[in-house]
């Protein structure tokens, strides 16, 4: 196995004190910065802290790519590939399982779902409010997708969907600040509560809007 990859920077995320293989300091949870030994406990710890990232909203698209590369190169089958059966078969569950963090954290809306239930919040399916007047708004554009997909007019859609995006950009704006709220409002439960379950209204909005969206492509 190769040794001559880069060591893994120091991040946020939890990891064990030290390698189970060659006893040294880890920096994450997922691989030895060092014998690049694969960690199995790994596999049941949060998105987050599995790419070592921390647990905010606030990420940029850049950090967690970054990251995913990274650790990707670590975990890829290939990289294992003259190991054991054991460690190769570790290798293709935690490869599988960087993928799927990947994919949950690098979408905004999917990481605000994921971070809200991680905080204690309701799940979409737990709760389906969504803010005061939107649904109003929203057959309204439902509505007007019909009409404008029986006459054939491109244009009146594309209209919409611009008009939609608009509507999905500022939910998501909305969602960031609440994160950013829930942060400042440690000392406050009941001010946590109100802010957790805002969180689940808006981004149940969020998910509504981006259904409307694709029926107008």
């Amino acid at each position: 196995m190769s040794t001559n990859q880069p060591a893994l920077p120091p991040t946020d995320g939890t990891a064990p004190a030290k390698c189970s293989k060659c006893e040294r300091p880890m920096s994450t949870p997922l691989v030895c910065d060092f014998c690049h030994a694969l960690n199995p406990s790994a596999v049941g710890v949060d998105y987050f802290s599995l790419m070592s990232l921390p647990q905010r909203f606030d990420l940029t698209e850049e950090e967690i790519h970054d990251r995913f590369v990274t650790l990707n190169r670590h975990t890829h089958p290939d990289f294992h590939a003259g190991e054991s059966p054991e460690a190769q078969s570790l290798s293709l569950k935690m490869s599988a399982t960087i993928n799927d963090a990947y994919r949950v954290l690098s979408d905004p809306a999917s990481r605000g779902d994921y971070l809200l239930e991680l905080l204690g919040g309701a799940s979409s399916a737990e709760e389906k409010s969504v803010p005061e007047g939107f649904l109003d708004t929203m057959m309204m554009m439902q509505e007007e997708i019909a009409d404008a997909t029986a006459e054939g007019n491109t244009e009146e859609l594309q209209r919409i969907r611009e008009v939609l995006q608009t509507q999905h950009d500022g939910l998501m704006r909305r969602t960031a600040g609440l994160f950013a709220d829930y942060e400042q409002a440690a000392a406050c439960d009941y001010t946590r509560d109100d802010l957790l379950k805002e969180l689940r209204r808006q981004l149940n909005a969020v998910s509504y809007v981006t259904k409307l969206i694709s029926q107008t492509r």
